[in-house]
This record gives C-alpha cells, structure tokens and sequence, in this order.
C-alpha cells in the first residue's frame, strides 16, 4: 500500500461523510461498494476516469485528491494537532499552527482542519485570531460544498463572540447558522443540533429572555429523547433548574435537577458532577435547608476544583443565613471572579458575595464597610441583564444606601 493510496482513500472517505453519503449512494453505477470500501481503506488506487467520476459527485476537483509534498506535511501535522487538542494543549498548537496563518495555507480540507484547531485553542487560552482563521476555513469548506464543515466552523465564532459580551451578536450568529445548516445540510447531524439548541438558549438567557431560554433547551431536550442522542443532556437540564429556580418554582427546579444527576451518573465526566453538585447546594439554600447545604459545601470545599470559588459562594451564603458571620466572612473573601465565567448570570451569581458581606458588616454595625461593599456588588451589575442576583445586590444597596 502506497502513501498515495492511503492519502486518496482518506481523502474520499473524508469528503463523503462530511456530505452525508453511503459507500452504495457515492459508488453508484460506476463502480461496486466493495471497490469503493477498498480505495478509502487504501488497498486501491482508483483510475483517472473513476476518480473524475467520484470528484464530481463530491463537488470537488479530482486535483484535489492527488498528493504533493506540502499536503502530506500537512496531513501529519493535523494528525498531530489533534492528537495535542486532546491533551488539551492549547498553547502547543497556538504556537504550532500561527506561523502559518501569515504565510499561504494550501485550500485543502486538511488547512481547514488546522484551522478549527487553532480557533478552539484561542477560545481556551484568550488568544486573538480566532475570528480570521474561522474565515478561511469557511471559505475552503465552501469551496468544496462542505456546508454543514462550514456551518460548524462558523458556530465556533458563537464562543469567540460570547467570551467578549457580544450577546446579542452571538444569538443572532447561531440563528444564521441554524438557517445555513437546515436549507444545505444533507442528512443530519444531530449533535451539531443540540449544539445549536443549547447555544441559543444560552445566549437568550444571557440577555434576558429567561422564557425563550427555556423553550431553546426544551427543544433540545425532545430531540435527544426522539433521537436516542443524549449529548449535553445533563447541561440541558441544569440549565433548565437555574431558570426555575430563579422564576421562584423550586419543586420545577428540584425536578430537573433529579434528571440531571441520572445523565451525570451515566456520563461519569467529573466536571459535570461537580456542576451538578454545586447546584444540589445552591438548591438547598433556594429551599432554606441551610444546614445540608452547609454540609455539602464543606464536602465540595475539601477537594481541588476549577469551581473552588463556586463552592465557597455557596458556603458562604449558607453560612450568612445561619448567622456564623465569622465564619461567613472568612469563606465569602475567597470568592474571585474565575476566569471561565462569561455568562453574566454566572458573574453577577459571584458579585452576591459582596451583597453578602455587606449584609454580615451592617449586622455587626460596621455601617462603612456594609456600604463600601454593597457599593461594589451594586456598580458591577449594572450592565446585566435582571435576575435574582441583581435584585439581591440592587435591595441590598438600597438598604443601606436608604
């Protein structure tokens, strides 16, 4: 088997998934499955003919199947890409695959391939670019008629956008791609879908539109049990007990939350049951079981988490509730702004501690601190969207600003 060979049926077996088509409805009349099945596995080299015949049913040019120095350099350096992405090296492929955004990338499928990499690795790390290498693997997609490759690449813009508070932009960028998925797609990709769906209801709940939030993760919801797909189905739900929780309808929230901890279990991702754990506690504050809260906070505190500062909040307030101001304070001023908190529910959630410990001050009559704090919390949530958070923050400013 020749590396020509290899690289031919990768190429083909590649372009054929992305357009949705069988090994029987690409083949067609003019060659069997089986001698389909034995070029993309590369134990075949296709003639001229069958190659023009199977490039025009890919929408592409049979050029583009045919190797040269610089694709199967690129070829490897995909392969070794993602082998890095996984390892959730974002700096080596940032470092990795710059140099090549100022020179001229080949308009293969491969550059593309490199270019989604790249993107996902400036979202993780906060590193400009992100938006110019979506362009270019956009244009080669379409180049190629890969709509849904292109649809997807473009959806990775939605992150880029929401982690600098262009809300409304990033809702209205995922309905556009929505609309370009649907009137091109060619078959379905249902995770893609749900991606879709839980963006949108993300983005309507960051500007406010708690009821179209909840209809968007709904809507996600029914497609995974009508297609046997329970992708982000434990983030569906959560989602689904913080809008509850907020409206008031704690036993709605309690539901859900039952439901999310049956996919968590199923999943077993460790992330997600700590997600999951921090909002069985913020649950029990919302239901004034201080006490098990309590508990449950002092569990979640002993372990290592990316959510520490979470944890402490949650502690904090139920710790505030039982009158342990002492020991409120001292929990509450470990509260940081993490750096992974985009969404303005979740940062106006972490400035409640501030709201906290001015309420803690104003009991022990330490007036001047109480306002200094409350003055803090009230200037920082301005600018979001209302939720409980705010009201908190907002009544407790006019409390001791009266």
């Amino acid at each position: 088997m020749t590396t020509t060979q290899q690289m031919i049926g990768d190429k083909i077996k590649q372009l054929r998934k992305a357009k949705g088509l069988t090994q029987s409805e690409l083949a067609g009349e003019a060659m069997t499955k089986s001698m389909l099945s034995q070029i993309e596995n590369g134990h075949a080299l296709p003639s001229m003919r069958s190659l023009q015949i199977l490039a025009k049913r890919l929408g592409v040019d049979a050029g583009y199947f045919l190797e040269d120095s610089q694709s199967l350099d690129l070829a490897r350096m995909v392969r070794d890409i993602e082998a890095k992405f996984k390892q959730k090296n974002y700096q080596a492929i940032i470092s990795a695959v710059k140099p090549l955004m100022d020179g001229k990338l080949p308009m293969t499928v491969d550059a593309a391939r490199l270019m989604e990499f790249y993107v996902n690795a400036c979202f993780y790390t906060g590193t400009d670019g992100g938006i110019d290498a979506i362009s270019r693997a956009v244009e080669i997609y379409e180049r190629f008629g890969l709509f849904v490759e292109s649809a997807k690449v473009q959806y990775l813009a939605y992150a880029l956008m929401f982690t600098q508070s262009r809300y409304q932009e990033s809702l209205e960028l995922i309905l556009r791609v929505r609309e370009e998925y649907t009137s091109k797609k060619v078959g379905n990709d249902f995770l893609f879908e749900l991606d879709l769906h839980y963006a949108e209801s993300v983005s309507l709940s960051a500007l406010g539109d708690y009821e179209g939030s909840r209809e968007a993760a709904l809507a996600a919801v029914a497609l995974s049990r009508e297609e046997g797909v329970y992708y982000l189905t434990d983030h569906l739900y959560r989602v689904l007990s913080n809008l509850a929780q907020m409206s008031g309808k704690l036993e709605e929230a309690k539901t859900y939350l039952n439901k999310a901890r049956l996919f968590v279990q199923f999943t077993e991702d460790e992330l997600s049951v700590q997600l999951l754990e921090l909002a069985e506690i913020r649950q029990a504050n919302a239901e004034g079981r201080y006490e098990e809260a309590l508990r449950m906070g002092q569990q979640f505190q002993a372990r290592e988490s990316i959510y520490a500062s979470s944890g402490c909040l949650v502690t904090g307030a139920a710790l505030y509730h039982l009158g342990r101001d002492e020991e409120a304070l001292a929990v509450l001023s470990k509260v940081t702004l993490p750096d992974h908190a985009y969404h303005p529910l979740d940062r106006a959630s972490v400035f409640t501690s501030y709201a906290y410990k001015a309420r803690i001050y104003a009991r022990q009559g330490k007036m001047e601190e109480a306002r200094q704090q409350s003055q803090i919390a009230f200037e920082r949530v301005q600018h979001y969207p209302p939720s409980v958070h705010r009201k908190f923050i907002e009544d407790t400013y006019r409390e001791l600003h009266n």
